[in-house]
């Protein structure tokens, strides 16, 4: 079911169930209402009778000077006056009725409701010959009841009208609350398809027009985060390319011109009167030579040494030869021996933040100071390795990330960690990493 269906739903029972209430209510009342105006005017009339008598003169009842008194009482609503003697039939006066039958007269089922029962008060009057008549006033509450019946319907008819406007009101401010909702849900489907240049227009409402302005922001980022990833992308395919660019020609100048070189030299150490001690020396230092190509090559590519030495030797060796190709830059190494246990899976993007940021700091950073600590740290119940690479160089705007910053900002949110790096210019650059330490199997 929809939100519109329910919510017109809840209303419209919610107007039966107030209509119902109300309609029990005004029975009930109009019943208090005749009951109580019916006792008021045959109370009335008795007191009117009692008092036209004891005002009366003695001889004025011994003849029918006082019917007209009785007469003029007849105006009296919802009453029917009547004289009644012994051995004679009662003589009834007809009173004024308000009522029209045919068109006046409520349904059946409201006078059954309202109906009270038939009253008669007697009223005892002695002749001057000793005979008693007797003055019978019976209610008749039929005018009482159509006067009830008449202003429950305008009360209903108020109650009705008073719950259309509500209802009416009420089905505005909803249109305005589902176009609202339509229109994010619009938004948010258009995120779902990777179009996030659409923007939620505000809305009226301020609880959807936050809504709005989360999933703006929300669609927002998204479309940065993917620029960022079609940038890291292409950025990778480039260091491949790069990569694989640097290795040919290693291997071309290298190792190609060197095998070239000892062969040569094989071939002259073969003639006579040939020094071959001195060819010999020099093969010998073509392949020291190419043993440290080579070495350099494999831990461009992969560290070995992390498999079967351990992070911290690794590190140790990456330090070493950074100091070694650039003695002006003084290395700070710190590595604490409780990371040794660190599973292969987290060591390895630890020793490759350390390495992006340590050819950062030789590329941009223009240091001569840089340094490095590796920590575990325990926080709470999830042991966590921390790393810390800080230097004193030219440093840069904050937020300004290049490809390296995200390629080491995706290594680490990827193992569920957190990067952070802070620089300003001319305050160097600190980078500070944490993932969670996973132990050794």
């Amino acid at each position: 079911m929809s939100l519109r269906s329910l919510i017109n739903l809840r209303i419209v029972l919610s107007v039966i169930l107030i209509l119902l209430l109300g309609s029990v209510t005004a029975v009930w009342q109009a019943r208090q209402s005749v009951a109580k105006e019916v006792q008021s005017s045959i109370t009335l009339v008795l007191q009117m009778i009692e008092f036209g008598f004891e005002q009366a003169p003695t001889e004025s009842k011994n003849n029918s000077a006082w019917l007209p008194q009785i007469n003029a009482l007849q105006q009296a609503r919802h009453l029917q006056i009547s004289i009644a003697q012994e051995g004679q039939k009662p003589v009834k006066f007809v009173t004024q009725r308000v009522v029209d039958e045919d068109e006046n007269r409520p349904p059946n089922w409201f006078i059954k409701a309202v109906m009270t029962e038939y009253l008669t008060e007697r009223y005892d009057v002695e002749m001057g010959d000793g005979s008693i008549k007797t003055i019978l006033i019976t209610a008749d509450p039929m005018d009482e009841i159509a006067e009830a019946w008449g202003e429950s319907k305008v009360f209903f008819w108020s109650v009705v009208a008073m719950l259309w406007v509500m209802f009416l009101a009420i089905n505005l401010v909803f249109n305005s609350m589902l176009r609202a909702v339509q229109s994010i849900l619009v938004g948010l489907h258009q995120v779902e398809l990777g179009r996030y240049d659409l923007t939620i227009a505000k809305s009226n409402i301020s609880e959807f027009d936050m809504i709005a302005v989360e999933v703006n922001d929300m669609s927002q980022a998204l479309k940065v985060a993917q620029q960022n990833n079609q940038a890291l992308a292409r950025h990778t395919m480039n260091i491949q390319e790069t990569e694989r660019r640097t290795m040919s020609r290693e291997l071309h100048d290298e190792m190609g011109q060197s095998l070239t070189a000892i062969k040569a030299m094989a071939v002259t150490s073969k003639q006579e009167n040939v020094d071959v001690p001195t060819v010999a020396d020099s093969i010998i230092g073509i392949c020291d030579h190419l043993a440290k190509v080579v070495r350099s090559m494999m831990r461009t590519l992969h560290p070995l040494s992390l498999t079967e030495l351990g992070l911290g030797a690794t590190l140790t060796d990456l330090t070493n030869e950074w100091q070694r190709r650039h003695p002006a830059l003084d290395i700070n190494f710190h590595y604490d021996e409780a990371v040794e246990a660190l599973d292969y899976e987290v060591a390895i993007h630890v020793y490759r933040v350390v390495q992006e940021c340590l050819t950062n700091v030789v590329r941009h950073a223009q240091a001569t100071q840089v340094t490095v600590m590796i920590d575990w740290v325990e926080k709470g119940d999830e042991p966590r390795v921390e790393l810390t690479v800080s230097d004193n160089g030219v440093g840069g705007q904050v937020g300004a990330e290049g490809f390296g910053i995200l390629g080491m900002r995706e290594r680490v949110e990827n193992l569920g960690g957190q990067f952070k790096s802070e620089s300003s210019n001319g305050n160097g650059m600190t980078v500070t990493a944490w993932m969670p330490f996973i132990r050794k199997k």
